[in-house]
């Protein structure tokens, strides 16, 4: 099952609630990623309605990225625990396939990861919301030998606009999933949980021009540091309220906190002192500072919302700063639990 290596699963808490980041930094514009791929380039590839975007700036090593079992005793957090945290985060969808590409990628360089995703939608029973999107992975070298032993496991090979693609089919609760992975040239690896995702990346690789996904006008962007090795956003897709359960539009739903004025979200965080960084942008006017806090709630234990020690600040009119304690795994249970949600990837239990 995908999420068995995934820490959006072992991350969560069993209360109900249906709902970046080292400080080794790289240049603000990341600069040519081997030689001629860079941020705006990988950014060029998605559809133009991609509308969450997760950032890890390497040197990581891909690996598996369970943290070990989860035993919900409140210890401190070390800071390697948060960069693995964080690098699963994004990294996630590698652990699909039953774990067969990740065990032929373990200890593979990567100089740079990135995910998008769209369409978030309920799933049937438990679990993570189903979304459409795709995790790309740049590494260090070459990968022709480890893809070759690799497609040789893959229950069906498909050819996608020319594209050598392994697909895999796994169940999770009452939903299937199905994977997509393909190796291109130059080290570069994708994983799209969406046929028809994939194949518009695929064109869009080869030149087809349109709207780059989450273009810079968006007024996110003034809030991002791209220095930070994990780094995000989200802007909030109005044509899909009625569909995705985590839209803050139209009014409560069962994975969302309402805003009919949400605008999105930036993220980022430092894990050598521990703290995150969430800035959510509102047209809400005074409203603006109830909504933000009402986004974390206290769900279980009081101490859980206490441990994180919130700090809110205003930057400019609607646009809320909330900082975040992570130092502790209970409170940052909560923290990593909720945020997800806010990201789209809530999960129902």
């Amino acid at each position: 099952m995908r999420k068995a290596t995934n820490l959006r699963c072992i991350l969560c808490f069993a209360v109900f609630i249906t709902v970046g980041c080292t400080g080794r930094n790289t240049d603000p514009d990341l600069g040519p990623i081997r030689g001629r791929i860079d941020l705006e380039k990988v950014l060029s590839w998605f559809p133009s309605d991609t509308e969450t975007l997760q950032v890890a700036n390497g040197p990581l090593w891909m690996s598996n990225f369970v943290v070990g079992e989860h035993d919900y005793k409140n210890h401190e957090v070390k800071t390697e625990q948060l960069e693995k945290q964080f690098e699963g985060l994004t990294l996630g969808l590698f652990g699909a396939a039953k774990g067969i590409l990740e065990k032929h990628l373990e200890g593979q360089k990567v100089l740079f990861a990135l995910e998008g995703s769209r369409h978030f939608r309920a799933p049937a029973g438990l679990g993570e919301l189903p979304f459409e999107g795709c995790a790309v992975a740049i590494f260090e070298k070459d990968l022709e030998n480890r893809q070759d032993a690799f497609m040789k496991e893959a229950v069906r090979i498909e050819k996608i606009e020319g594209q050598k693609v392994a697909v895999f089919e796994e169940p999770e609760e009452q939903d299937t999933w199905t994977f997509f992975i393909t190796f291109l040239e130059e080290g570069v690896v994708l994983v799209s949980t969406n046929r028809q995702f994939l194949q518009q990346m695929l064109v869009r690789m080869h030149g087809t021009e349109g709207q780059r996904a989450l273009p810079n006008t968006l007024h996110e962007w003034t809030y991002v540091n791209k220095k930070a090795q994990f780094w995000g956003l989200r802007h909030y897709d109005r044509q899909q309220a009625k569909y995705d359960p985590t839209s803050p539009f139209e009014g409560k739903k069962s994975g969302n906190f309402p805003d009919e004025g949400a605008i999105g979200l930036t993220y980022q965080c430092d894990a050598k002192i521990r703290r995150a960084t969430i800035t959510y942008l509102t047209a809400a006017g005074a409203d603006a500072r109830k909504i933000v806090a009402d986004r974390f709630p206290d769900t279980g234990e009081p101490a859980q919302l206490a441990g994180l020690h919130i700090q809110y600040q205003g930057l400019e009119a609607g646009v809320i700063q909330s900082t975040f304690d992570l130092s502790h795994s209970v409170p940052a249970d909560l923290f990593f639990f909720v945020f997800m949600a806010h990201l789209g990837h809530a999960i129902y239990l």
